[in-house]
């Protein structure tokens, strides 16, 4: 076989391979989270260089973090450090706080205990939300909230297909 005709083959067999071979393919959730990130990081509302959290997502009705609420933040946060690196607080970071503040993730919503948590951290913002199920679809609304005076700045609702999800998740 000549080297040109190898070289044929080899291309050939390339653009046959499924594009997520290379890392192209991106699940609907991936997608979704990075269009978030995009208009996080170009919102007007959002100043340049604040440091952010992300924390805090729970389920609508029973308003209790499911297993998808730590799915929806590790994901939500690596999707943001990618977007803007050096202003997503690391969540081991957030623990230790915790740990040090002697206060549950929901007390950090208290307003004497949220800006107590946003010093500690030297976070100015906090990345939130819900989520819901309804029609085959998970709902999530997320909220970037101002630490010092507890105003949401910013808002956006994402929908993926219950079904992308594993089912162990929604317990």
């Amino acid at each position: 076989m000549t080297k040109k005709m190898l070289f044929a083959v080899i291309v050939g067999f390339l653009f046959l391979l499924p594009s997520g071979v290379f890392g192209d393919y991106l699940s609907p959730f991936d997608k979704a989270l990075i269009q978030t990130a995009n208009n996080i990081s170009k919102s007007p509302n959002i100043p340049k260089n604040t440091k952010m959290v992300v924390m805090g997502f729970k389920e609508s009705s029973s308003r209790k973090p499911l297993k998808l609420s730590a799915v929806i933040e590790d994901d939500l946060s690596n999707t943001l450090i990618n977007k803007m690196p050096g202003r997503i607080i690391a969540k081991n970071h957030i623990e230790t706080v915790l740990k040090e503040l002697k206060i549950t993730r929901d007390d950090v919503f208290d307003s004497k205990n949220r800006k107590q948590f946003g010093k500690l951290l030297s976070a100015d913002l906090i990345i939130t939300g819900s989520y819901w199920l309804g029609d085959g679809m998970v709902n999530i609304n997320i909220e970037v909230v101002d630490i010092e005076n507890g105003l949401a700045i910013f808002s956006d609702r994402v929908k993926v297909k219950q079904n992308l999800f594993s089912k162990d998740l929604f317990n």
